[in-house]
């Protein structure tokens, strides 16, 4: 133990455990560990206290040795420690030193610097006037070659390679010849600069369209910008570049010219930022011929027939709906090309160069083919029913109408209404694409009005005439409630027309009221005529239970001449299958609270009936559980009803009709409980 070292007691791998059992194992005297085999002495405790105290005595040691160690480092560190701070010391006084010298020379380098700027742009000033002045002694020069020679021979203008030269040359002598006294001392020189400034002007026009033939882009930039100057050949080589890319050729479909209308607008827009240094008028100028010269004639071409015939309408409204949006998507896709304009305006350039002479009167002409094919429906449909109208239905009420056919048909034809609103819709839709604001809100106005009258008024108002008109033994269960299923079924899609077509075009308020109006007056309309209808069909189908009651009861139902089984008469059987067959034609003629508040006074009509019925037979003993049945099943009928108050009257009927099986000397009893105590 005495060889011991701090690294036996390293934290990371010292463990007392082990440590313990290392001593106890280590002396053979103990009597444990592998050493014991050496001795034949037993366990002594003694021995191993003495391993413990004297490891305990070599641990001391080993912590003094390391102690003192540890404080001659430290002094070792602390003494290291001393002459680094003098080192820093006396190294932060050099560095201050030099930074003092480098901010001096900083300050200095800075004063120079100023001094020979100022330096540079005296001599750059001077420099330029010196260029100046060699250059107007140049121009003089040239001035006076002009001055005695129309076309002096200069080499600057007679070599082929030096035109760009020749052409700010030039054009610096157009420009003095402007600030030359204007008397005829100068006339002569002014004349012929000008002649050569035409004719240098359209040599570098000749030479741009030459080099736009062979393609050459680089050759083209340089002629377009010497030319920029010149205010004539500017504006010509920008034109001749335009006419070259314009395409001549005729195109098949409107889907194969938006394609090469976009692809050649993406070609010419590359060469024309490189060749034009105002690349956006350039391309400005570019598609506004485009669109005179290409789309236009394709509208026009494609467009022109459909309109001058009369017979084309739906084929050309549909062809200008289909063109128009074909042409706004193409105009989103030349937006990114077209940089001098606004998106807005060139939409709206878009729609005036192309399709003003085609919208100026489309409203007109939508309005004009909704009438025509909605009447057309119209027509077909009452021909094939045998429906004549004896007077035309003006554009706020109905004419009468005559009618030949078959007695069950109720003369509404959803498919009729399904195709005037598809019709409709398609009208609203291109109007909405093509129209705009104030004009878009009169045509939709108009277009929805045209449906009213077409289908409210011609259509369901004769459809209801015709039924109310009609012999009620034509239809026992009431031709009129079906024709009002019909009419109702139709009125919901006219609603969802107006809900979800008609409102969200609408955006003018005026014509917004209007709307609103006419629908509140042809739905009271048909309202009223509806309430008429389902009056005189009520009475009616009352009257035919009447006739069930007065030719199918007989005297000895309710007082039978012998002893039988009760049992529902004949009469009460077939008013209630009448009765229920009414209620289904009801349930699909009516809806909500209309077809409760029908369904409620149908019941209190039936129940005076059979009131009023049953007071016309003297009732027998026998013949009151007969009676007591039909009250029964007449209950469950009306029960189909749910309305609480029929079930309470026709409980109140069946309940006096219980009376008739009290002997009478129990009335006064029976009539002293409930329910009777209560009437």
């Amino acid at each position: 133990m005495a060889s011991g070292t701090v690294r036996e007691f390293d934290p990371e791998t010292f463990a007392l455990d082990k440590y313990i059992e290392k001593l106890s194992t280590s002396d053979p005297r103990t009597g444990i560990g592998p050493l014991r085999k050496m001795t034949v002495e037993p366990f002594d405790p003694r021995a191993l206290l003495e391993t413990f105290e004297r490891s305990i005595q070599v641990l001391g040691e080993l912590a003094e040795r390391n102690q003192r160690r540890v404080e001659k480092l430290e002094h070792v560190c602390a003494k290291q420690e001393h002459e680094h701070n003098g080192r820093i010391a006396e190294l932060e006084g050099t560095y201050r030193e030099a930074f003092e010298e480098f901010q001096t020379l900083e300050d200095r380098i800075t004063y120079v610097a100023t001094k020979v700027v100022h330096l540079g742009d005296q001599l750059e000033g001077s420099n330029n006037r010196r260029m100046r002045a060699m250059e107007a002694i140049d121009l003089m020069k040239y001035l006076d070659e002009f001055k005695t020679k129309p076309r002096p021979n200069l080499i600057v203008f007679t070599d082929p390679g030096r035109k760009l030269e020749a052409a700010a040359l030039i054009n610096k002598l157009q420009s003095l010849t402007a600030e030359l006294p204007n008397n005829d001392m100068y006339a002569k020189v002014r004349r012929h600069i000008f002649t050569k400034y035409a004719e240098t002007e359209q040599l570098l026009v000749n030479e741009f369209i030459e080099s736009l033939r062979s393609l050459d882009s680089r050759r083209m930039k340089e002629y377009a910008v010497a030319l920029q100057p010149f205010g004539k050949g500017s504006g010509q080589v920008v034109t001749e570049y335009i006419h070259h890319n314009i395409p001549i050729q005729k195109f098949t479909s409107v889907d194969e010219m938006v394609v090469k209308v976009e692809k050649l607008c993406k070609k010419v827009y590359v060469q024309v930022v490189d060749i034009f240094d105002n690349a956006e008028v350039v391309m400005s100028k570019f598609i506004q011929s485009l669109l005179e010269r290409v789309l236009q004639k394709f509208v026009d071409e494609d467009l022109g027939p459909l309109m001058a015939s009369v017979n084309e309408r739906e084929r050309y409204l549909k062809r200008l709906y289909d063109l128009y949006v074909k042409m706004m998507e193409l105009h989103g896709k030349l937006g990114k090309y077209e940089m001098s304009l606004d998106m807005a305006y060139l939409a709206k350039l878009m729609r005036v160069v192309l399709f003003h002479k085609y919208l100026s009167n489309y409203a007109e002409m939508e309005a004009q083919h909704l009438t025509a094919v909605t009447t057309r429906t119209l027509e077909v449909f009452n021909v094939r029913m045998g429906i004549s109208r004896k007077r035309a239905a003006g554009p706020g009420g109905g004419g009468s109408a005559g009618v030949q056919g078959r007695p069950d048909e109720t003369y509404v034809s959803m498919e009729v209404c399904t195709n005037v609103l598809h019709e409709a819709k398609e009208s609203i839709r291109r109007a909405s694409a093509l129209l705009m604001d104030k004009e878009l809100s009169v045509l939709v106005r108009e277009l929805y009005f045209i449906v009213l009258d077409k289908l409210c008024i011609e259509h369901f108002l004769t459809a209801l005439e015709i039924a109310q008109s009609a012999d009620p033994k034509s239809s026992p269960t009431g031709l009129f409630c079906l024709v009002v299923g019909g009419v109702n079924s139709s009125m919901h899609l006219i609603e969802k027309l107006y809900r979800d077509t008609v409102v969200p075009c609408i955006s003018y308020a005026p014509e917004a009221t209007k709307c609103l109006e006419r629908k509140r007056e042809t739905t009271l309309k048909l309202e009223s005529k509806i309430e008429a209808g389902i009056e005189r069909s009520l009475t009616g189908m009352v009257g035919t239970i009447k006739n069930f009651l007065s030719s199918c009861q007989k005297k000895t139902d309710f007082k039978p001449d012998d002893m039988a089984l009760p049992a529902l008469t004949d009469a009460c059987q077939k008013v209630v299958a009448y009765i229920m067959e009414c209620r289904r034609v009801l349930d699909m003629s009516l809806d909500g609270k209309n077809l409760e508040v029908v369904l409620l006074e149908f019941g209190i009509r039936i129940q005076r009936v059979i009131y009023d019925h049953v007071q016309q037979f003297v009732i027998s003993e026998n013949g009151a559980m007969n009676i007591i049945c039909d009250m029964n099943e007449y209950r469950k009928a009306v029960k189909e009803f749910s309305s609480p108050f029929l079930d309470e009257l026709f409980g109140s009927l069946q309940a006096l009709c219980n009376i008739f099986i009290v002997k009478p000397e129990n009335l006064p009893q029976v009539c002293s409980e409930e329910p009777y105590v209560s009437w």
